[in-house]
């Protein structure tokens, strides 16, 4: 998901000053050496104070400094993420090619291979530091209705902070692309490209016909906890669902949660695509690079403006600019360029060169975690130090994100459909306890979450996956050093909250079955003060409150630059080129025209390998 609210313990803080006691490998020097990075990254988070804008990447240059040239290259790619890691790596393939890559980020740390502690990245420099616009509806909890909205700074971008969760999505989503104009983007012509990308590792319920074995992604199937995970399957299959492969031919099965992960260590587009070409002579990176504007003459594309160390580059492109930088900062980008809605562009200034509807249709799904179990079974009761040596050899807690135990799929929808509409994760311990509380920064909400227990309760967290609801990405000026404005505009739409609604009534029939028996399952209800005063707990009322004041953006956001055939409701054209604009294509999820029934991620990838390929057949046939 690509990232839910933060669930680092306060027990790790409470090890980090305890004296250090190896275990096991923990004697070997390389895993001694391993943990000391580890732990100082992690305490160097307490301190961390987030950027309130990009200054950094300007020092002291102004915008009248004369640019530096950065040299000629076939293709620019700014952005390093889930689609632009891909690109890079399928573009320099062609060793005639040039290809300079712009991120904004540094290399990816040490600490970003573990999936399980990935919440620290969020309190890094490795995450923008961007927030939410207040929100009307949803954020209830936090003070001033405003929350971080994680994107990845780094070489691989959000892939290598994100949760990491290989999901496509429903065959039909793909078909609503094409039916909104979008040719070559149907799931039997996805399909060869999810396969292309893909190294499935897992051989538990695997379709084998969905899936790819010789890709450069890596895709795992964590070991199961003990008795939990099998009991939490049992629970659904007695509610009706089939055990089987949510990627293959039924994503409605109960499934084990496919990780993109390479034995221990996250698959991100850094480990997979970016590392193993960093000796290709005819591949230029230029890291903490901020791209400030795309160069544009006569309606065609020509290069780009960006910041680094304080000095102002331009580099130029012979054959394109491909923007890849992520659904928040390309369509900043393109503005930025006079490329967007002529209202926005006009309010700050900026002559229009193509009017286009940039930024806006912003989709985010909804995460919701509010519904907690007790078991009677005490798991992973270990030191912090304990769990990384366990990762070192490839087990549990930390070979996945927040110790996900299943995923299965439903739709609630009246008009009933084979697109799924929630998605269900079980997350176990040690992954719930009170510090999930301190994600809420109204203390009356973070201390709700002080009753429940680390090593043996576990959470049904539900993610609307087709909102109804539409935000914006916006900008909040002129200059490049001001964050974008960030508006999700959660359950602006109430029909979001009644689908989510129907969710929690019907899982809550998991408390009749016999596996939940067999674990000795008690629910454990959080007392959460506006909702408890104005509503019987557990009523609708109740739980559509707690909806409101507990749930966050999921960090899948898609839209904000999506394809279509029309200039009046679409950026890009079903190529991804923007309309009106030669040389010029936007490559990641702002491109999506529609959700997906999944974390977006993993598609994300998928469009990197189909654009690489309609790249290639248009200048090299």
């Amino acid at each position: 998901m690509e990232l839910t609210m933060v669930r680092c313990r306060l027990l790790y803080t409470l090890l980090f000053i305890a004296c250090y006691v190896p275990v096991s490998s923990s004697e070997d020097s390389n895993f001694d050496q391993f943990a000391s990075e580890i732990l100082s990254f992690i305490n160097s988070t307490d301190t961390y104070v987030p950027p309130i804008d990009n200054a950094a990447f300007f020092g002291n240059g102004t915008d009248s400094d004369v640019p530096l040239d950065y040299g000629t290259y076939d293709f620019i790619i700014v952005g390093s993420g889930s689609a632009g890691g891909v690109l890079v790596n399928r573009l320099t393939e062609l060793e005639n090619v040039t290809v300079l890559l712009v991120e904004a980020g540094s290399e990816d740390p040490l600490i970003s291979k573990i999936l399980g502690i990935l919440s620290y990245m969020q309190q890094s420099s490795y995450d923008w530091g961007y927030y939410t616009t207040p929100q009307a509806n949803s954020l209830l909890a936090y003070i001033n209705k405003t929350k971080p909205y994680a994107r990845g700074k780094v070489l691989g971008g959000s892939s290598t902070l994100n949760g990491a969760v290989n999901t496509r999505g429903s065959a039909e989503n793909y078909e609503k692309w094409v039916e909104l104009g979008n040719d070559g983007w149907a799931y039997e012509e996805c399909l060869p490209y999810f396969k292309k990308m893909e190294k499935a590792d897992f051989s538990v319920d695997i379709d084998d016909e969905f899936h790819g074995f010789d890709g450069p992604v890596h895709v795992n199937v964590p070991e199961d906890t003990p008795v939990l995970g099998e009991e939490l399957i049992n629970a659904f299959i007695e509610l009706g669902k089939n055990e089987g492969d949510y990627n293959g031919a039924d994503q409605f099965a109960v499934s084990r949660v496919q990780t993109l992960l390479d034995y221990n260590t996250r698959s991100g587009t850094a480990h997979s695509y970016l590392r193993p070409i960093l000796n290709r002579t005819n591949l230029v990176i230029s890291l903490e690079s901020l791209a400030t504007k795309i160069l544009i003459s006569d309606h065609v594309a020509t290069g780009i403006e960006f910041w680094k160390n304080g000095t102002k580059y331009t580099a130029s492109a012979e054959k394109e600019v491909i923007l890849s930088a992520g659904v928040i900062n390309s369509p900043q980008l393109l503005m930025l360029s006079g490329i967007g809605p002529k209202e926005e562009l006009d309010k700050h200034g900026i002559d229009t060169i193509a009017d286009l509807p940039v930024g806006q249709n912003f989709v985010d799904q909804v995460y919701f975690q509010g519904i907690f179990y007790r078991t009677n079974h005490t798991f992973y009761n270990n030191t912090f130090m304990e769990d990384l040596d366990l990762w070192f050899q490839n087990k549990r807690p930390y070979t996945d994100f927040d110790t996900y135990q299943l995923i299965t799929f439903y739709n609630f929808n009246e008009n009933a459909t084979n697109t799924s509409d929630i998605e269900v994760l079980i997350a176990g311990p040690p992954n719930n306890g009170p510090s999930i509380g301190k994600s809420y920064t109204n203390t009356n909400y973070s201390q709700a979450f002080d009753v429940l227990n680390t090593y043996s309760d576990i959470s049904i967290d539900l993610i609307l996956l087709l909102p109804k609801s539409i935000g914006n990405v916006r900008l909040a000026s002129a200059d490049p050093r001001d964050f974008p404005l960030i508006d999700p505009n959660l359950f602006s739409d109430p029909e979001d909250l009644e689908t989510m609604y129907k969710a929690i009534e019907f899982l809550q029939n998991l408390e009749n079955t016999t596996a939940f028996d067999r674990l000795g399952i008690e629910p454990i209800i959080l007392d959460l003060p506006d909702c408890d005063a104005d509503f019987e707990k557990q009523s609708k009322d109740w739980w559509i409150c707690s909806l409101q004041y507990l749930s966050i953006a999921s960090l899948h956001g898609i839209g904000t630059t999506r394809m279509g055939n029309e200039s009046q409701n679409s950026v890009v054209s079903s190529t991804l080129k923007v309309h009106g604009i030669k040389s010029l294509r936007v490559v990641d999820c702002g491109i999506m025209p529609h959700q997906v029934s999944g974390h977006p991620s993993t598609p994300a990838m998928m469009v990197g390998e189909k654009a690489a390929d309609l790249i290639k057949n248009e200048y090299f046939p």
